[in-house]
Formats: C-alpha cells, sequence, structure tokens
C-alpha cells in the first residue's frame, strides 16, 4: 500500500523548491557558480563517489543530502538509490537534482539495502567510495580529510569516528569506541597482518564511516549481501578489514549516525535476527575463498559470537529460543565455533555462552538452569572434549540401526 504524503513532507519540497530557485537566480545575478558545475558531468575527474540508498527517508533527507552537497571536496558524486519510495523522496532527491547536477539518480523496486549499495557502487566512477545512510549526515570537511588521508598513506579503507544524533532531542552524544579500535591510535597504518585477532572487531560493521578504495574493492570482489535484510553492511565491511593491506583512521567525528527510540532498533533487530548467523556463514565462505579465514580464524570466532550473544539478549524469550537452537542445529559448527576452545575467547562469559550453544538445546540449557547447573569455568575444554565424543557415538549408533532397518525393511 503506498504511503500517504504527510503535509510536512509537502511543506519540506515546497521550501526545498524556493530555496533552490532563490539559489539559482542569485547565482544568475551575480555570475557566480561553482568551477565544477561548469564543467560537463562525463569530463570531471571523481575523486568520491558517495553512495545513499533511499527509502522512504522524506522526513530526514534534506540534511543527509545537503551534508555532502556542501563538502569542502567538491569533485564528488552523490549516487541516490530509490529503493523504492512510496513517500516524496524522489520528489526531494530532483528537486536537489536541479540545483547540483553533480546527484545522480538510480531508481529500483524495493530490492533492499544491500542491492541498493551494490548497484550504486556499480556505477560509481570516484576513486574512492563512500556510503552514507539517508538519516545520517557528514561534517563540511568529513570527504576532504577522509580523502586526503587515503591518498598520503595509499590506503585501502579510512575509518573516521562517529556520534551519536538523538533524533527525539535533537541532541549528540559521544560513541564509545571499543578497546580494539586503539590499533589506529598515533594515526599508524596498520592491518591484519599486525593485529589478526583484532582488525576485525576494530571498529563497528557498519560501511558509513569509512571510505573505500574503489580498485582496491572491485579487484577483492567485496559487495554487499542483497539477499540479507540485517547486516549486509557488515558481511562489506569484514571483508574489507580481512583483505585490505593498509588501513588507518582519521581521529576526528565526522559522521553524525542518527538512531530513534531504542525500540525501534530493537524491534529491527527481532523481524531479521535469523539473517545474522546467515551473514556471518557467507562472510566466513568469502573470506576462505581468498584465503583469509585461517589467519583472521581466531578474530572471526570472537566476533561473530559476541554479536550473536548481544542480539540474543535483545530478543523476546521465544525469539532467543529461535536464534539459539538455530545456532546449536545449524551454524555452531559450519562457523568454526565447533573448533574453539577456551583460549580462544577474549571474555569469559562469550565463551561460556558459546559452549552452552554448542552443547545443548535451549530447552535442554533452561533444564540445566532451573536445576542450577552451570558449566565449570575451569573445564570448558574438557567438558567440551567429552560432549563430542558423545555426539560421534550417537552419529554412530543413529546410523547403525538406520543400517539395520534399512536391510529388515528390504528383507
Amino acid at each position: 500500500m503506498s504511503k500517504k504524503p504527510e503535509q510536512s513532507e509537502l511543506v519540506n519540497i515546497e521550501n526545498a523548491l524556493n530555496t533552490n530557485e532563490t539559489e539559482q537566480e542569485s547565482a544568475v545575478a551575480t555570475g557566480e557558480s561553482t568551477d565544477i558545475s561548469e564543467i560537463p558531468f562525463a569530463e570531471r575527474e571523481i575523486l568520491v563517489s558517495v553512495v545513499m540508498p533511499v527509502y522512504n527517508a522524506c522526513g530526514y533527507l534534506r540534511p543527509a543530502i545537503e551534508s555532502v552537497m556542501s563538502q569542502t571536496l567538491t569533485n564528488i558524486e552523490i549516487i541516490c538509490v530509490d529503493d523504492g519510495s512510496t513517500d516524496t523522496s524522489l520528489d526531494m532527491i530532483k528537486i536537489f537534482q536541479q540545483s547540483d547536477n553533480r546527484i545522480r539518480i538510480i531508481t529500483e523496486t524495493n530490492a533492499g539495502p544491500g542491492l541498493a549499495r551494490n548497484n550504486g557502487l556499480k556505477r560509481a566512477r570516484g576513486e574512492y567510495v563512500a556510503f552514507l545512510d539517508a538519516d545520517d549526515f557528514y561534517e563540511p570537511d568529513m570527504l576532504e580529510l577522509m580523502y586526503n588521508r587515503a591518498k598520503e598513506s595509499d590506503l585501502d579503507v579510512v575509518i573516521t569516528k562517529y556520534d551519536i544524533f538523538d533524533n527525539k532531542k535533537a541532541t549528540f552524544r559521544e560513541n564509545i569506541e571499543n578497546e580494539y579500535s586503539k590499533i589506529y591510535d598515533g594515526g599508524v597504518v596498520t592491518s591484519k597482518n599486525e593485529h589478526p585477532d583484532h582488525i576485525l572487531e576494530s571498529t563497528s560493521g557498519s560501511a558509513w564511516n569509512k571510505l573505500f578504495k574503489k580498485s582496491f574493492i572491485l579487484e577483492k570482489g567485496i559487495t554487499f549481501l542483497p539477499e540479507i535484510m540485517m547486516f549486509e553492511d557488515v558481511y562489506f565491511t569484514i571483508s574489507a578489514l580481512a583483505f585490505a593491506e593498509r588501513v588507518a583512521k582519521v581521529d576526528k567525528v565526522l559522521v553524525h549516525h542518527r538512531v530513534y527510540k531504542h525500540q525501534s532498533r530493537v524491534r529491527t533487530f527481532r523481524k531479521y535476527f535469523s539473517h545474522i548467523p546467515m551473514a556471518f556463514l557467507k562472510t566466513k565462505e568469502f573470506l576462505m575463498k581468498g584465503g583469509m579465514y585461517e589467519p583472521l580464524k581466531r578474530g572471526f570466532l570472537n566476533l561473530t559470537c559476541s554479536r550473536c550473544y548481544h542480539i540474543f539478549n535483545l530478543l523476546k524469550p521465544d525469539e532467543r529460543e529461535i536464534l539459539w537452537n538455530m545456532l546449536h542445529d545449524q551454524y555452531s559448527a559450519s562457523l568454526g565455533w565447533d573448533d574453539a576452545v577456551a583460549d580462544d575467547f577474549e571474555k569469559q562469559e562469550i565463551c561460556e555462552w558459546q559452549a552452552n550453544v554448542e552443547m545443548y538445546t535451549f530447552e535442554q540449557f533452561r533444564r540445566r538452569a532451573e536445576r542450577g547447573i552451570e558449566l565449570n569455568a575451569d573445564k570448558i575444554d574438557q567438558t567440551l572434549k567429552l560432549n563430542k565424543r558423545k555426539k560421534k557415538i550417537r552419529t554412530f549408533f543413529a546410523k547403525l540401526f538406520s543400517r539395520k532397518k534399512r536391510k529388515s525393511s528390504t528383507n
């Protein structure tokens, strides 16, 4: 069902039209215009392509686009991929395009953010590529600082700090980085070669606070997952960090990440939590294909276990059971968790949770908890080995009885 545009959306569009007309008239009267706008688009040297997937973003699209249009680095293009919006988002983009021919528009039919970003990436002409969500926004010098840092150090990936913009309160708050972000302290250029156990967790899995060298991305065949509605950018970012030879960070807040009510984020996790193990499995397969899984195995284990543990704790009891049993039945072995030992884990609580998931169904774990039975933290490896032996014995006898049953039925 199409969404009827709200009055506020129509007012925003009208205001944007009036503003653009005023600016155009002023430019004509004074004879002023930006240098890049005088050069035919096909002849421009594009330093950075900003890919922005857009879906029903009319209420907050304007600050996002304007934050890119006003960048101090002007040799850029803005690729807006409208993913079948049913509000007035596409109309707004077209209005902005009238006053800035650096804006390119791609339209598609609600195929999801992964495919939208992939389509934008395919058409990107820039030396580097950035991915901005339609509700986030940049500092004016974001692209210039990121691009200059990339060029001076020949980087494959550049990371920047970001803060949190509370949409309801219209206030900013600091984003607390994890301990592994310290590998970038002092402006060093680093990679998985120096930090194989921590590079994958050294930054958020989001693509919107990073700049990627396009030739590197294309050479390695790194894309977003089109079939996944959550963590499709985590697949992209982890893959880029895994294959990059030169990564560094700009130690300044250059991106503002808009958040809504806490419950809206939780609802998203609850809707798509089943996509998360699949995203990690696809990531593992991609790393294995490129020979990067074994060197980064410990880091991948900690990343996937900690993320799944975090999501698990956000879910309702019935959803927790579904995710737990998915991991127990399908993904624990395929993600490499079954090969882990206690010393592989950075955090004890993650180790214990993973061991329980590996050994027990959710119902078995629940019954043990009700009886007060807990894993002995000092004997996790011994317990896991015993459990694996029991599994092998059960599997052997199951196959044996199955063969006997088939023989008797044929006789």
